[in-house]
């Protein structure tokens, strides 16, 4: 995949995440206020998510991993690699209470 095409992926992505977020905000007003009124909310918010940087570092978040094809465990890059950690000697990672 060329880069263009990552970017527009990339973009396509973003949008819908978009789209999705303005109609959840959305949904507990339809039938509530006058369509006009709902345009002017959903053009608020949909400025407000694109360009407040709070707003903008939330949706990468969302974006940066697409979900997984299938349930089960995931090796993680930063894990022991035999798997669970040691802690003290002869004991589990965790560092609960001792005997409890």
């Amino acid at each position: 995949m060329t880069q263009a095409e990552e970017d527009d992926e990339a973009r396509l992505r973003a949008s819908r995440v978009v789209a999705e977020t303005v109609e959840r905000s959305l949904a507990p007003y339809r039938g509530l206020v006058p369509p006009e009124m709902l345009a002017q909310m959903r053009e608020a918010i949909e400025d407000e998510l694109v360009s407040n940087p709070t707003s903008v570092a939330l949706l990468r978040q969302l974006m940066a991993r697409p979900a997984p094809a299938s349930s089960g465990e995931v090796p993680r890059e930063d894990a022991p690699p035999g798997g669970r950690g040691q802690g003290r000697a002869g004991g589990a990672a965790g560092g609960g209470r001792e005997g409890a």
